[in-house]
């Protein structure tokens, strides 16, 4: 599968990733300038709106890889803190809504074409489930302000109305920003790791200030000696991973497995998967390792079923490459000789952190606590849920929850069980229309060729992840879900959801 990436395009949208960064950091160290940062980047994209509405959205699309949050800029007054992600949002929003309205006004634009998109596309029942988890929370008296912030997430979704209005795409343009973003992650990622093992404490403080303040990820040192750097973005370094792993078979050779590595680019791809898999080791979050690991075995068996074992033994040797480059480049940059490392990288101490003791973990003991405390609250309203913002209290085992309260009693709206938390908010009718709906779209898309299966592919990652960390209920998530859609409902032969 040969991608055309322009390089050049590449490039500019590496240097505007750059210079979003330095904002950010002059912005966060010098916060008187802050808010004229902020007020002039939303003025920029405004104006890009204006003119060219597929490249504000892809502006959108590039804060959303880099940025787990969106926080990366934003301005703050009183007790509300504006993101950059959500002023994109809303400027796309409301510039898109505005032109529709002209459009439909003077009759250049049928309302029915744009209505029937929609509809066939199941987004319709999808906003009536979320209607009816504001109007269920409250009915409930869930408190508003957590009611808010909890819809805010999947309300991402209408940006599906600006991704239908443009007529037609770049693929050129997609590759540009995709390229460029998930390179950057993987950049950013192994500037952190090098920062946390060479430099002095003073740097280290203030990076790891602007890291965590601005919540594009969790910065921890590990009893293994080891710094673990994970971004929340990260997921598109893994969907990344399970698409060229599967696409991966289709380039191998049934013989002279070695010329193929050394003369037809296999190099490229054994570079490649091993670089774009080291975020993810260095991020060492037990929810990607385990969807990897079942992803891989269940690709393992499908690759062996389609191509039998003269292509299985081959991947399954490419692959052990590809994680060997990964190691190999973490230990590279572990131990750069200048200035003197720090710290040292043993994958052994790491891996027996993280899933030795699972119940001595804060991280891990904190969610198998909740996970009765949710089913419990389950069983009391099955059918219809509570509603957005509704709470559960459990005991924590969170350093930062036991800093304020020593009994580790914490209530909170936001629930690391992505599953249960749609189960808990909408009830099982609805949770079951939602999962049928995603197996839906993943059929569908997989059966329209190589483009189709990677919108299939990052659709299951993210329904897999999605069951011990959210993110079907995120921009992170919902964009993937927002793209699978504009680009079924564009298929000649899209088939309608709106019956599912």
């Amino acid at each position: 599968m040969a991608l055309p990436v322009n390089w050049t395009k590449v490039r500019y949208v590496l240097e505007g990733i750059i210079i979003v960064e330095l904002l950010s950091a002059l912005t966060y160290f010098y916060p008187l300038l802050g808010p004229w940062i902020f007020i002039l980047v939303m003025a920029a994209s405004l104006y890009l709106a204006i003119v060219r509405l597929d490249w504000a959205i892809y502006v959108l699309l590039i804060d959303l890889i880099i940025d787990s949050k969106g926080y990366l800029l934003s301005y703050s007054w009183g007790g509300f803190r504006l993101s950059l992600r959500i002023g994109l949002w809303l400027i796309i929003m409301a510039v898109w809504f505005i032109k529709e309205f002209i459009a439909i006004r003077h009759h250049q634009k049928p309302l029915t074409l744009e209505w029937r998109k929609w509809k066939s596309s199941g987004v319709v029942i999808f906003l009536l489930m979320l209607a009816w988890g504001i109007i269920n929370g409250l009915i409930r008296g869930n408190n508003l302000s957590n009611l808010f912030f909890d819809a805010n997430g999947w309300l991402f979704v209408l940006i599906i109305g600006p991704l239908f209005s443009i007529k037609k795409w770049s693929s050129a343009d997609w590759l540009a920003v995709l390229t460029a973003g998930t390179g950057w992650l993987v950049a950013k990622t192994s500037l952190l790791l090098y920062s946390f093992t060479h430099l002095s404490s003073t740097w280290q403080s203030m990076i790891y200030r602007w890291v965590r303040d601005t919540q594009v990820g969790e910065i921890t040192k590990m009893s293994a000696q080891f710094y673990r750097i994970f971004f929340q973005s990260h997921i598109y370094l893994l969907i990344l991973v399970v698409i060229a792993s599967w696409f991966l078979a289709t380039k191998l050779p049934h013989d002279r497995w070695e010329k193929w590595f050394a003369k037809d680019g296999g190099y490229l791809w054994i570079i490649g998967l091993g670089l774009v898999l080291m975020p993810i080791i260095v991020g060492s979050s037990r929810t990607f390792w385990l969807a990897l690991g079942v992803l891989m075995f269940v690709m393992l068996i499908a690759i062996a079923r389609r191509y039998h074992w003269s292509i299985t033994w081959r991947w399954l040797m490419t692959m052990i490459l590809a994680g060997l480059v990964s190691l190999a480049s973490i230990f590279i940059i572990v131990n750069f000789p200048w200035p003197r490392p720090q710290l040292s990288f043993r994958p052994a101490d790491i891996i027996e952190e993280r899933l030795g003791d699972l119940e001595s973990e804060a991280g891990a003991s904190s969610r198998w606590s909740l996970l009765p405390a949710m089913l419990k609250s389950i069983v009391q309203a099955p059918l219809l849920g509570y509603g957005f913002g509704a709470t559960i209290t459990y005991i924590s085992a969170d350093p930062r929850v036991l800093a304020q309260n020593p009994q580790g009693s914490y209530t909170t709206y936001a629930f690391e069980w992505g599953w249960l938390d749609i189960i808990f908010k909408f009830g099982l009718i609805l949770a079951l229309w939602y999962l049928i709906w995603l197996i839906r779209l993943i059929g569908q898309a997989w059966r329209h060729g190589v483009v189709g299966q990677a919108w299939a592919l990052g659709l299951s990652t993210l329904a897999l992840v999605h069951v011990f960390s959210p993110y079907l209920n995120h921009p992170l998530g919902i964009i993937w879900l927002v793209g699978i859609i504009v680009w079924l409902s564009s298929h000649k032969h899209y088939e309608s959801l709106h019956s599912c």
